[in-house]
């Protein structure tokens, strides 16, 4: 049985939030946090199990998650960089694992539906990596999946970088997947949580198009691991 996992970074420092120490990941947005929606996402897209990588604000992000079915990892190095939460969260997935799909904990509007598309594409296609690319938008997005072909160049990456240069390395074995909404925006800094919340929550549906088939929404459980 092919084996999907879901890996969603939550693992940077914010340093361009907030000058009173706040994280972007803890802070509010509608009924959660934004690190909890993020991550909500990606579990009711259904395509596989869930690893948040943490590092910065560890115990924060684990409460904020508390309740939702995830596999919490944590990168004592996390200030080295993006590639260093990206090589802990590979390394740490089980040999079975065919592919892994990577999204940010800052994206809160990411949809479940995105995950989907993605996952389908590399099922019917087989490539190496792919990616989506959104209304209006002329760069690859996130999620990005990464078949276990070249988790060996994931790990191989350094500095505060994420994957978009094993993305850029060989065009002819990305596929790109169009999805019709507009991308989601990263927090980074308080006016980025400004205009997700001017949106929220338009931005987000997290109802399928009639035509679609996808599995039902994951409820909140007991289970965090």
């Amino acid at each position: 049985m092919v084996r999907i996992a879901v890996m969603v970074l939550a693992a940077g420092q914010s340093s361009r939030f907030s000058d009173r120490g706040a994280h972007k990941l803890l802070a509010r947005l509608g009924d959660a946090t934004v690190v909890r929606h993020a991550v909500r996402a990606a579990i009711e897209s259904g395509v596989g199990d869930v690893h948040v990588v943490t590092g910065a604000e560890a115990t924060g992000v684990a409460a904020a998650l508390d309740g939702l079915d995830t596999h919490l990892v944590h990168e004592p190095a996390y200030a080295d960089g993006m590639a260093t939460s990206l090589r802990r969260g590979v390394s740490t997935l089980d040999s079975s694992v065919d592919a892994v799909l990577v999204a940010l904990g800052d994206q809160p509007a990411l949809r479940p539906q995105a995950y989907q598309r993605v996952a389908a594409a590399w099922r019917d296609s087989g490539a190496a990596i792919v990616v989506p690319r959104y209304a209006g938008s002329d760069a690859p997005s996130h999620p990005a999946l990464f078949d276990a072909t070249v988790f060996g160049e994931l790990l191989a990456l350094q500095g505060d970088i994420g994957a978009r240069v094993v993305i850029a390395r060989e065009p002819s074995r990305v596929k790109e997947v169009r999805l019709d909404w507009p991308a989601p925006r990263d927090i980074d800094t308080a006016d980025d949580l400004a205009l997700v919340a001017a949106e929220w929550p338009a931005s987000v549906s997290r109802q399928l198009p009639k035509d679609a088939h996808a599995p039902p929404s994951v409820p909140d459980r007991n289970t965090h691991r």
